[in-house]
Formats: C-alpha cells, structure tokens, sequence
C-alpha cells in the first residue's frame, strides 16, 4: 500500500502567547502546519509579534515549504520565507551620524528568501530544524531551532528550546550584521488538559551580539531580554 496515497493534515499552534513583563506586552504567535502523506508533505509555517501596546512595531514571518522523507525521522525541505519587520522609530547604526556611510534599519522592511533545511530528530529525542536562507539580493543567513520534551508526568511536560540566527552578510536595512546575531533560550511547561489543549507558562532570555546588537540599542532596544511568557498550544 502507497501511505502517501492517503492525505493527512496537521496543524499545530505552537505558541499563542503574551510576553507578560514587556512593557508593549506584545502577543507572539506561531503556527505549523502540513498536508501530506509519510514521504511528501507541504509544509505552512507562520510566526509574528505585534504590540498590543501601540501601533507600528512587530515582524511577520510564513514558510511555505515542500518536504521529502529521506530518513527515519528526517525529511528535507525547501521552499520561500517572505519575512516582513515593522519599526517605529528609525535612526542610524551608529545613533546621530546618518552621513556615516552606514544605512539605517528602514521603518518597513520585507525580504523574499529561497529557504533549504532539515527537520528532525536527532538522538536523544532533540527536535531539529537548520534552515539555510538565500534573499532576492543574495544575502545568506541560517537559522537553527531546537526544542526537546521532558515529560515530568504524562500530562506535565517541560519544553527547553534554543534559536540561533547568523548572517554571512550584513543586512543594514533590517538591522541585521555578519557573524552571530543573536541567540534566544527558554523552557516553556505546559499541562496537557487533554493532548491537543495545554496552557503554558515559560520563560526565555534573548542576547543579540555585534552590530546586530548596536542597531537595535540605537533603536531604543536592549541588547539581552528576558521575557515572561504565558499562552496555549493547541493541535488538531
């Protein structure tokens, strides 16, 4: 029998939280999803953060990715990010000195990107997902996301992750520098009240280092945040 005859779909969201000691207490959300068979699937995946605070401020991001089992437990996938960053307030890298021959993050900025990557798990249970990015202008950049589910009961679980992004080159308009840019840690520990319910709390701290750090400092931003989050998970 053909399993990839038989179309399935999932989808899940992750994240539908408030990050409650921000002074914007904005609200971030993440959503996957896919249709598909055990061999073939297309992937949809959407994440943004928005102010509930004031108006302007906030990014979106969506996936739209095509996935091919390779391995037990791995699939390879490519497909376009459309990524999309909305900014307030707009000075130079360097603060006062537009003449500086450095540009300035744009208020609105959206990049178009080819994206290729793994999902999986790697020994240990470890969720997996290295995406390599290519923009309409050429600039590449890799984002790694890891996550793990430690169950402390069979309905109390905790969920460590981390998020790395890099860029090989500078991105001035997005406020974005070569090297390391920033990376994000957390745990979030929900309680499954049935298996596709669960309210979380969690926590994460963000360090941005380099120029990626100076921009957003200069932008009224803090280089390390830390964050107090609240939200559900859902999946059907």
């Amino acid at each position: 029998m053909d399993l990839d005859r038989v179309i399935r779909t999932f989808v899940l969201a992750e994240q539908l939280e408030v990050h409650a000691n921000q002074p914007e207490r904005p609200v971030d959300v993440e959503l996957v999803s896919w249709i598909g068979g055990d061999y073939r699937r297309l992937f949809l995946r959407v994440q943004g953060e928005q102010s509930t605070r004031r108006s302007g401020g906030g990014e979106m991001q969506g996936d739209v990715l095509y996935g091919r089992f390779i391995a037990p437990y791995w699939s390879v996938v490519a497909g376009a990010r459309v990524d999309t960053r909305l900014r307030k307030d707009v000075v130079s890298v360097d603060g006062e000195n537009p003449s500086n021959g450095r540009r300035a993050p744009s208020a609105r900025s959206t990049r178009g990107m080819i994206a290729v990557g793994f999902v999986g798990l790697a020994p240990g249970w470890f969720e997996l997902e290295p995406t390599l990015l290519v923009s309409d202008k050429g600039d590449v950049s890799l984002d790694l996301q890891s996550s793990f589910d430690l169950l402390l009961t069979q309905r109390l679980i905790v969920q460590p992750w981390v998020e790395i992004n890099a860029a090989v080159q500078a991105v001035p308009e997005i406020g974005v520098g070569s090297g390391l840019n920033d990376v994000e840690v957390g745990a979030r520990m929900r309680y499954e009240i049935r298996r596709k319910f669960a309210p979380y709390l969690g926590v994460s701290l963000l360090r941005r280092t380099g120029v990626t750090a100076a921009t957003t400092h200069n932008l009224g931003e803090r280089r390390s945040v830390g964050t107090i989050m609240a939200g559900l998970r859902i999946w059907r």
